[in-house]
């Protein structure tokens, strides 16, 4: 898997959380994710879970990237929130669809990454917009 696919494997695990904290700014947080090697390493995927879990987030990255679009190209403040909502929404399917993949252990870090992403995307955020407080 080269390196590109990885790192859009991944992103399309964690940008639900980015997507669905944030309004245009979102679209930046791309770049800042980890790759699907670290993701399959920090789960202890086994090579079946891989290869069951790769399409999936295939078809999670081809989203992000229409709700990336949809969202650069929404004009109001409405249009914004519903291409966040409809990315929030395919996001709780991915994840359901993910830890129906994972173990109950697994479900259990893959939760706790989100948490993290959710958390790191925040950061980056408010430091992008300078409401970060000190």
């Amino acid at each position: 898997m080269n390196y590109l696919r990885r790192r859009a494997l991944m992103s399309a695990a964690a940008l639900l959380a980015v997507l669905a904290t944030t309004s245009a700014s979102a679209a930046p947080m791309l770049d800042h994710l980890p790759t699907f090697d670290a993701l399959s390493s920090r789960l202890e995927l086994t090579p079946e879970q891989q290869s069951k879990l790769a399409p999936l987030f295939d078809k999670r990255a081809a989203q992000l990237r229409e709700a990336k679009a949809r969202l650069e190209q929404a004009t109001s403040r409405q249009a914004k929130r519903d291409v966040l909502r409809d990315a929030k929404n395919a996001g709780d399917e991915f994840s359901r669809q993910v830890e129906s993949v994972l173990t109950p252990s697994q479900q259990y870090k893959w939760r706790d990454l989100r948490k993290e992403m959710r958390a790191e995307a925040k950061e980056r955020i408010e430091d992008a917009s300078g409401s970060r407080k000190p």
